[in-house]
């Protein structure tokens, strides 16, 4: 009888520790993320789970997984869930002074990279004219910065040109201009030369680019901004008056063969249909309007079944089929659960009987919120423990939980659909603002930070506070930062002339403090230092001078026994600073060098011929 006993706790002990390992997984607890509702709502049966079990999660906005995506998956195993849930804050996009960022997104995933040039005169910490930095869990791998320097030149791309590179003190550059464009004084085939000097480089010439014609008014909207004639990359934003909306691109870019794409129209909201509510799910097109008649295929997302062609129909779209998620051995299905034969058990000790379950009661139709609605046709009664989806209109930020359930005969709390924000260029205009970054749309979600800045000549009001040109969208509110016109200072006279240069628009009597004038110099000059002075408590900065060209002679060519090489072919004039490549004659070497190929630079209007002798 006693080793009867002894039996029993023994196999009561190997059961209990054979469970504890086959079920290592209880409910994960994700920091700025969660589960589908209704694992919270149901813990007790879903929970703690068995190993080889899938669950999946979603990361609060603002956040994503570390692959940079908004969901994740994990997978019970003996050691617990893996990979272990975790939700990284997005990088928003840092301040940089003295230099510019190639992307215009302002959030960035995990891992994700951005790129940043330096303005001419400045470098990155590494001492190159770009760099690159990652979006890491803690934050930026490194700060974005452009140092000024006198040790060495940033050639800036010529737009549209050669690359940008890093010159050393008195090196050459030389670039030639991309098919198309051509050199300003030249042709296509001409070489743009920069010079590195101690106080910074030259300006090399100009590849002007194709422009665009003019584009024809939009009736029923308009689009901005509004030029005689574009210049290749410029972008055009189309808009439209209230009841009427962009049929095709709201955004058209002026490419080298014109414009593309087509520009847009404005029609009427009735004939037309938003883009199609694809929650859990994606469509066949990427089309961002559709007229009467236009349908779309919706398919579910990884993970989710079920799929159905929609219609736009008077503006709206016929109901979607819900994309439920997927129940298979792998992962647990949607809440209620079904029951399976090993579970009945475990339902018993954690649900009502069947008489409590009597006593529950059906919901009516779930509550209609503003600007949203619920995913799937709608019932006219739903029994205790049902779910449904509510989904926002494109745009709109959904706050607060988008299941909500059916208890007892009354709805749990719906979420709200938090309007966007529409940059107002009229508004902007008003506080004398432009944008920070270029962005394709002018639509801010809610939460969305802002950055303004002040037009040439004005500067903002509050200056005191951190940021003053940043703002948030607030529930569709924007709050314009204000610019004002700078404080009445000292006035400048006309600004000074230069040798062999011009200013680019007649001279004024009179200048702000502030404000600004271009000069240019004549064909083949150089410009030495800034091609741009401002005038400041009543004095203009230092204007730049205009360095003579260096004049090709033959006859100093044949006196020297030289030729010019045939890079350089067709060549009269030189930039102060240019290098000139020769050649001796056939049986002719250096007469100091003894080689038979020389580099000779531009000095200031001045060539120092090598001179080569006969074998």
């Amino acid at each position: 009888m006693r080793f009867k006993s002894y039996f029993i706790i023994l196999v009561m002990v190997c059961s209990r520790k054979l469970f504890a390992e086959d079920t290592p997984c209880d409910l994960p607890q994700i920091e700025n993320g969660n589960l589908p509702q209704y694992y919270y709502s149901f813990k007790n049966y879903y929970f703690p789970m068995h190993k080889g079990k899938k669950l999946s999660y979603s990361c609060v906005v603002g956040y994503t997984t570390e692959s940079g995506t908004q969901d994740g998956r994990i997978t019970c195993t003996a050691k617990g869930w893996a990979p272990v849930p975790r939700c990284y804050r997005k990088c928003t996009k840092p301040l940089l002074e003295n230099g510019s960022f190639y992307s215009t997104e302002m959030d960035f995933k995990i891992h994700e990279k951005l790129q940043y040039k330096c303005n001419p005169g400045y470098l990155t910490p590494s001492g190159a004219a770009e760099d690159t930095v990652q979006c890491q869990p803690q934050g930026w791998s490194s700060q974005p910065s452009c140092t000024n320097t006198l040790e060495s030149c940033g050639v800036p791309r010529l737009e549209p040109g050669g690359a940008a590179r890093e010159v050393r003190p008195k090196g050459p550059l030389r670039e030639r201009c991309q098919p198309g464009p051509r050199t300003a004084p030249g042709s296509a085939a001409a070489a743009a030369a920069a010079l590195c000097l101690p106080r910074g480089r030259q300006l090399p010439p100009r590849c002007t680019g194709i422009t665009c014609s003019a584009l024809s008014e939009v009736a029923h909207g308009g689009f901005y901004p509004v030029k005689k004639t574009y210049e290749e990359g410029d972008v055009v934003h189309f808009f439209c008056d209230k009841h009427y909306s962009v049929t095709g691109f709201d955004l058209i870019q002026c490419y080298n063969f014109g414009w593309y794409p087509d520009p847009p129209v404005c029609e009427d909201v009735k004939n037309k249909c938003p883009p199609p509510p694809l929650p859990h799910g994606h469509s066949s097109t990427a089309r961002r309007t559709f007229r009467n008649g236009d349908k779309v295929i919706v398919q579910c997302t990884l993970g989710r079944r079920g799929s159905e062609e929609i219609q736009c129909e008077g503006g709206k779209w016929t109901s979607p089929s819900i994309c439920i998620e997927a129940v298979d051995n792998q992962e647990s299905g949607t809440a209620p659960p079904p029951l399976e034969a090993d579970a009945e058990t475990k339902a018993n000790q954690t649900h009502h009987n069947e008489d409590d379950m009597k006593m529950q009661q059906d919901c009516a139709s779930p509550p209609v919120i503003k600007n949203g609605a619920v995913l799937g046709p709608v019932l006219a009664s739903y029994k205790n423990g049902s779910w449904v989806e509510y989904v926002c209109q494109h745009y709109h930020f959904l706050d607060g939980p988008s299941t909500v359930y059916c208890h007892q005969g009354n709805w749990t709390e719906q979420p709200t659909c938090l309007e966007p924000c529409t940059l107002n260029v009229t508004d902007m205009d008003s506080n004398n603002l432009t944008l920070k970054w270029r962005r394709e749309e002018l639509v801010f979600l809610h939460g969305d930070l802002i950055e303004f800045e002040c037009k040439q000549g004005y500067s903002f009001l509050q200056t005191a506070i951190p940021s003053p040109g940043r703002t948030q969208c607030n529930q569709g509110r924007l709050n314009y930062p204000k610019c004002v016109i700078q404080a009445a200072t000292e006035k400048c006279g006309s600004p000074p002339s230069i040798a062999n240069g011009a200013l680019t628009v007649p001279a004024l009597p009179q200048y702000d403090s502030g404000s600004s004038v271009q000069y240019i110099c004549s064909d083949y000059h150089f410009l030495q230092g800034s091609e741009r002075i401002y005038c400041s408590e009543g004095q203009w900065t230092s204007p730049p001078v205009c360095i003579e060209p260096c004049t090709l002679s033959k006859t100093e060519m044949e006196k020297n026994n030289v030729l010019l090489q045939a890079f350089y072919a067709d060549q009269v004039y030189f930039y102060h600073g240019d290098y000139v490549g020769f050649y001796c004659k056939q049986n002719h070497f250096g007469a100091e060098s003894g080689t038979t190929l020389f580099q000779v630079q531009c000095e200031r209007g001045q060539l120092v011929y090598p001179r080569c002798v006969e074998r």
